[in-house]
């Protein structure tokens, strides 16, 4: 059976990841243009190196978008096993957040919140490792500069740092001295670009750019019918989940409920990003992040294996009908 088959640690279920991600990601590997992305004609500096390298080759495009997506795959399945956030050692996490991620053709897509999602997750991951640390503000530093790295590849991914702030103070990294590491880690990279472009005599151009990327409207995709009853059910999956998560925290470990409060509050923030119009379908990999983890452990608490096996391959299938009629 196939939940059986990925909810452990095994090589067989490690196989199966990159197996289920080609297949998931066939439509997009055969599509023969490369779709744009809104702020592609005036992109940020590390995104437009890849455009430069990969435009107008939308197979190599979506070989790369592929790459990315296992990347994040393996990095969700490391921090749940590492930070004992499932029942046991798994492989269920990774392939949720495939399915979470595969329903839109258009999220398959390279977009730049593929390159900003594993420097995200590595932020997350540094101030997870910093947790009691005597002086953890290395690691708020080092938290802030993969995000800051991350937002010169997609702007409005800055947005998140507050967020980082709430995972600090939930992990009781929070200080004046933590504060100011993290403010210099996000500056870092981008006097490092402002060097290079004030070196080039292109400083305003930079500036303008930041400014444009930071707080344009994104929006760029109109839902159907089909598309809302998808988003729908997937809502209420990542709701009926996160309950499970709240009713279950009081018998789990003390740092392990900071771990799911950190995670559901990034689906919450997740979400409310996505209904303004500066973000769209590109957040999908950022807000899968948290769903991924929370609906693995929702699986893991259905006591009867048909069930599971049931609802698993629901999924599956409701993924593979979206790719065809959204």
């Amino acid at each position: 059976m196939l939940l059986k088959t990925v909810n452990r640690n095994s090589l067989a279920a490690l196989a199966l990841l990159p197996l289920f991600l080609i297949g998931l990601w066939a439509k997009a590997l055969l599509s023969v243009q490369m779709p744009g992305f809104p702020f592609d004609q005036t992109p940020m500096p590390l995104w437009g190196l890849v455009l430069k390298v990969l435009k107008g080759n939308q197979l190599i495009a979506a070989s790369v978008s592929l790459l990315m997506a296992l990347i994040m795959m393996l990095g969700v399945n490391r921090i749940v096993n590492r930070y004992s956030l499932s029942q046991g050692q798994t492989a269920l996490p990774g392939m949720i957040y495939l399915f979470l991620v595969s329903g839109y053709q258009l999220v398959q897509n390279l977009h730049p919140v593929w390159f900003f999602s594993p420097l995200f997750l590595l932020s997350i991951e540094r101030l997870f490792t910093a947790h009691g640390h005597r002086k953890p503000m290395a690691y708020c530093f080092d938290a802030a500069f993969w995000l800051s790295v991350g937002t010169l590849f997609y702007a409005k991914g800055i947005f998140f740092l507050p967020f980082l702030w709430m995972a600090m103070f939930i992990l009781r990294l929070f200080s004046f001295r933590s504060l100011v590491a993290s403010f210099i880690g996000v500056l870092l990279p981008y006097l490092f670009a402002f060097g290079y472009y004030f070196f080039i005599d292109k400083q305003a151009w930079f500036f303008q750019l930041i400014f444009e990327n930071f707080v344009s409207p994104v929006a760029f995709f109109e839902h159907s019918l089909i598309s809302q009853v998808y988003n729908g059910v997937i809502i209420f999956l990542v709701f009926i989940s996160i309950l499970l998560v709240v009713r279950i925290l009081p018998i789990i470990k003390i740092i392990s409920r900071k771990h799911y409060r950190i995670f559901i509050w990034l689906i919450v923030l997740s979400m409310l990003a996505a209904i303004t119009p500066y973000f769209s379908l590109e957040i999908i990999p950022v807000f899968a992040i948290g769903s991924a983890i929370v609906i693995s452990r929702f699986f893991n608490a259905i006591r009867r294996t048909f069930w599971q096996e049931t609802f698993f391959a629901l999924l599956l299938i409701m993924t593979i009908i979206a790719q065809f009629f959204i």
